[in-house]
């Protein structure tokens, strides 16, 4: 797979104007994408769109052995918490490894000698995924990290009786402004024969109607 990914990307990038749908659920051998050319590739999607901080965002900070120092933050609308000896520090558009180090700085001007920090985010309200179509309650959710199309649609009320549960499409849209549309069969997941599918900020979840 590693070695096929280089061409694979190449021929992806030739085919920008080809609006494709990716069928995914499968195992990583099986995993293929389809398009209006017939052609079938075989990708991987392993990016995390979920990296940076931002207003809203709910934040947990642990100083070891100092426990007044440890907590969940959440991020003002402007994009700063309030830390303790440190005051107000800006974390909108930074990475938990990037804040980390910067409040291990400042804890060690006069605070701490040797402050060992670790940051992670409890959930992620700055973005988004939406959940439509036959699911008892449609609507935009705070996205949690590595949050699967199974939780979201938990979320949204569960599945109503008329659901198709092996045709639930997710679309996403790509660095580049275009969409592909991923259908998950969670019937399949459900059951153990098809890998999970986890979820990016923006994404929009339709679960379609049964035909009978």
């Amino acid at each position: 797979m590693n070695r096929l990914l280089p061409k694979l990307l190449f021929f992806f990038s030739l085919a920008l104007f080809v609006s494709c749908t990716i069928k995914v659920g499968e195992n990583n051998a099986d995993r293929q994408m389809s398009s209006q050319t017939s052609d079938e590739v075989v990708v991987e999607e392993e990016e995390d769109h979920l990296s940076f901080i931002g207003a809203g965002d709910k934040i947990k900070i642990q100083v070891y052995n100092e426990k007044e120092l440890s907590g969940v933050y959440q991020v003002s609308p402007e994009g700063y918490i309030t830390f303790p000896f440190i005051g107000e520090i800006k974390v909108d558009g930074l990475n938990i490894f990037t804040l980390a180090m910067k409040i291990s700085s400042k804890l060690k001007e006069g605070y701490l000698k040797d402050p060992n920090v670790a940051v992670s985010v409890e959930e992620f309200v700055s973005k988004r995924i939406f959940v439509l179509g036959q699911v008892k309650k449609a609507g935009s959710f705070p996205i949690r990290r590595r949050m699967s199309v199974i939780e979201a649609i938990s979320l949204a009320g569960g599945f109503t009786n008329l659901a198709d549960l092996s045709n639930v499409v997710v679309t996403r849209k790509g660095g580049n402004g275009r969409e592909n549309r991923f259908v998950v069969d969670i019937k399949s997941i459900v059951n153990g024969a098809k890998e999970n599918f986890y979820l990016d900020a923006g994404d929009i979840v339709f679960v379609g109607e049964r035909f009978f």
